[in-house]
């Protein structure tokens, strides 16, 4: 008995200053607390339109889904987790209601976040969204009006509830109830700062740890990566644990054999190959503009399987635009529903998502700011903007674009280079600003250019963007005609077919503008990806499907003069990261080693499928594992990895010399 004693003599030290029967009551209402968090959060990953696993707009299934979650391991660890933010939160402040407000609030606003995300595109919060909390203001137009409204009453009433309770018991301290809760605190400093130093301790250890030692730890929890989607990953493991999976940032492993003997190598090969390429090729692009558009959301609904509508087609433009333009087809995007700045910074820098780290999911937060060097086909210009009817704080963009050499960043909260107020109209008040208005700002960049002067451009168009209101346009003409569904849906689905049909009789019109221009012009258009209201489509089961969207690079004649040559090559399949190369065969312009090997890849390889893991798609539509890939291109395959690597993460032993064109 005498061992069985000082056995427990230390943890009754520690919670000597509760008495036993409080310190107990504390742990369960932290774990009443942390259970009804985790069952939440996971009844907002099953509670959803989009029918991956377990999903269904049932509210007693879905109940019944969580419910059965609630026993697996990964439920334990999101119950443990949340226990140790309770006990940290309540070590610190010391006071039962305030700590349980404050911990309430952190549990609505994360239901609420994670909901949305996943309605809009079926993806969990992430620990590179934290990076989009400055912009609450922009991102509070995309979120449901009804959950916001009610998140911010339970929010006020947990604030205000809890202040009166506290106030109360300060006040009169006398009767059980007031006794009972003075006693569940802590009476002595000291036992407050164990508590948060383990608490805190704990709840830190992916932040530092490395990427591989946090895949351990989760693993103890039976956490199984789902690679191929962050959607899948959170309903199979829990929001949280799919969170935690990502705190520890690897943005690519090192490639076996990478060396600086290995490197030097690779920069003798490709610089023999782009003298090889720019013989034939223009030394600039000097009184030349390039544009790429972004089209927000922009999917063909010809594409999408079992949609069919009353009323014109909607692509009529695109469809003629595509027939004749330098190079098109369809663009293989890594998002569905969201993840612009991802495809974006395929555009611009060439550099695939899927040969990245799984760990590594935005690029601008992620890589951009670390890299030894950050190559992008805007290098080659002058005077080179982006244009966004939007706010820009997003994605971290601002600093991105500093380090990429971009001049100016035109957004609707910018002071220095704003989006002007008279091109920001929209088809309805309180709506985003429409392509037509965009492509009026877009040719006026263009007519201020000095006739000598290479000029980039990027539009990124707000029109077709989420949330797809009944109403939204006025004299609709698109009716949805298959498949059924529910009646929201089908007024959602409406209003998109209507602004992608405005959106592209704004094309034909731009395209007329620019064709009259004497001033050589090549547009790379693209959609970035589908928009989340086809959720009769499995994007996992039509993965490709529902991953592409429309592309071209176009020239107007004065462009196709200049180039003196129509390529001969086709890319009816394209990664975004094509596009540079692309734009420069186009445009028959001179290109540095790193972009002569970009070419090699549009020239010799399947475009990469960035919605998943070592995958790629051909010019005829067909679906190829890595493993499948010729000698020729795997072994292009590891040269690209190698030169990725070294740029993004590695000893930058290529240098300068790689990315000049000479």
């Amino acid at each position: 008995m005498t061992n069985k004693r000082s056995g427990w003599a230390p943890l009754k030290r520690v919670i000597q200053p509760i008495s036993l029967n409080n310190f107990m009551r504390l742990i369960l209402i932290g774990l009443v607390l942390s259970i009804l968090t985790t069952f939440m959060l996971q009844f907002a990953m099953y509670f959803q339109e989009w029918g991956r696993y377990n999903q269904t707009t049932d509210f007693g299934t879905a109940l019944g889904y969580t419910w059965n979650f609630m026993w697996k391991p990964q439920a334990w660890f999101s119950v443990f987790e949340t226990f140790l933010l309770y006990s940290f939160i309540m070590a610190l402040l010391n006071r039962l209601f305030l700590s349980i407000a404050l911990y309430g609030i952190i549990a609505i606003v994360a239901f609420v976040a994670e909901f949305m995300k996943v309605k809009a595109r079926n993806e969990p919060i992430m620990f590179s969204d934290m990076s989009e909390a400055g912009a609450a203001g922009g991102l509070s137009g995309m979120v449901d009006r009804g959950l916001l409204i009610g998140a911010i009453v339970a929010v006020l009433i947990l604030l205000v509830g809890a202040i009166w309770l506290e106030f109360w018991l300060r006040r009169w301290r006398a009767g059980h109830f007031a006794q009972g809760v003075m006693a569940t605190l802590f009476q002595q400093t000291w036992s407050r700062i164990v508590v948060v130093l383990v608490a805190g301790g704990v709840l830190a250890i992916p932040f530092v740890s490395t990427a591989d030692e946090n895949q351990e730890w989760l693993q103890r929890f039976n956490y199984e990566r789902v690679v191929y989607s962050s959607g899948d990953d959170a309903l199979w493991n829990g929001p949280l644990m799919t969170f935690v999976s990502n705190v520890s940032t690897v943005i690519m492993r090192e490639p076996a054999g990478y060396s600086k003997t290995k490197m030097a190598e690779i920069q003798k090969k490709y610089a023999a190959y782009a003298t090889e390429l720019n013989k034939n090729r223009q030394a600039n692009l000097a009184g030349q503009t390039v544009i790429y558009v972004l089209s927000e959301s922009l999917a063909n609904p010809n594409d999408v399987p079992s949609l069919t509508y009353s009323g014109k087609n909607v692509s009529k433009n695109m469809d003629k635009v595509k027939a004749t333009a330098t190079f098109s087809g369809k663009m293989l995007s890594s998002g569905y529903g969201g993840g612009t700045a991802n495809i974006e910074y395929m555009t611009l820098t060439g550099m695939p998502l899927a040969t990245y780290a799984p760990e590594m999911s935005v690029p601008y937060v992620q890589v951009v700011p670390f890299a030894k060097a950050v190559p992008n086909v805007t290098n080659v210009f002058q005077q080179k903007d982006v244009l966004h009817p939007f706010v820009g704080s997003l994605y971290n963009r601002t600093n991105a674009y500093k380090k990429m050499g971009i001049d100016g960043f035109y957004t609707t909260d910018n002071t220095q280079t704003p989006y002007p107020e008279k091109y920001q109209g929209a088809a309805k008040d309180g709506d985003y600003p429409t392509d037509a208005n965009a492509y009026r700002f877009l040719t006026s960049k263009i007519d201020s250019a000095k006739s000598n002067q290479s000029q980039f451009l990027q539009l990124m168009t707000m029109q077709n963007h989420m949330p797809y209101t009944a109403g939204e346009y006025p004299n609709n003409h698109y009716k949805v005609k298959t498949p059924a569904v529910s009646k929201s849906t089908k007024k959602q689905i409406e209003s998109y077919l209507e602004g992608v049909h405005r959106s592209d009789v704004a094309l034909g019109k731009l395209i007329k503008r620019l064709d009259a221009s004497e001033r050589p012009i090549t547009m790379v258009l693209y959609g970035d990806h589908w928009p989340g209201v086809f959720t009769f489509v499995d994007a996992q089961a039509a993965a490709k499907v529902a991953h592409e969207t429309d592309y071209f690079v176009y020239q107007n004649p004065a462009a196709k003069k200049l180039a003196g040559k129509t390529p001969a090559a086709t890319r009816a399949v394209a990664s975004p990261s094509d596009f540079p190369a692309l734009t420069f065969e186009a445009t028959n312009t001179k290109v540095s080693p790193y972009f002569a090997l970009q070419t090699a890849i549009t020239k010799q390889m399947p475009a990469f499928a960035n919605y998943t893991r070592n995958t790629f798609v051909d010019e005829q539509g067909k679906t190829i594992k890595e493993k499948q890939l010729t000698k020729k291109q795997q072994a292009l395959l590891t040269d690209l990895k190698y030169v990725q690597y070294d740029l993004s993460a590695g000893k930058n032993y290529l240098g300068k010399q790689f990315l000049a064109v000479k």
